[in-house]
């Protein structure tokens, strides 16, 4: 499945549609409305094609590869915190860690540093050490 770019004519009414936020001509941004609609209808069991159609779309137009990666995009973006919205418009909607993962981040960074001092703690004792054997010969010598 070969994607085509949009007729000129078609993107100007796709930019006119009150689900699209912005089409060209190998592009179509969705509303966070229309992304969210086309979830919920989704998962009652309604074809995208459907939803599509439906939604006022011309499904011929857009094309069988365009709804497959809308619907892949749709259910990657359904499992993040920031939902439908579009990051990219406002920057405070970006994901933030959830509390839990910056949880497990200063833990592993922790565990980091703590295996990086056992490993200073145990160098200075070989040194400590080294010193002492060597100091004791020496003093022997004398």
């Amino acid at each position: 499945m070969k994607r085509y770019p949009l007729s000129k004519a078609y993107v100007k009414e796709l930019n006119e549609h009150p689900y699209v936020e912005k089409a060209t001509e190998w592009t179509i941004s969705f509303t966070s409305e229309f992304k969210q609609l086309a979830y919920d209808e989704y998962y009652r069991g309604k074809p995208m094609r459907e939803i599509f159609t439906e939604a006022g779309f011309d499904v011929e137009q857009i094309g069988s590869k365009r709804l497959e990666n809308f619907r892949n995009h749709l259910m990657k973006k359904s499992e993040e915190e920031t939902g439908f919205a579009d990051k990219r418009k406002d920057k405070s909607l970006q994901a933030l860690p959830s509390t839990e993962a910056q949880m497990m981040k200063r833990i592993r960074e922790l565990e980091h540093r703590n295996a990086y001092l056992e490993q200073e703690n145990e160098f200075l004792k070989k040194i400590q050490q080294l010193e002492e054997d060597y100091g004791g010969k020496a003093a022997k010598r004398k």
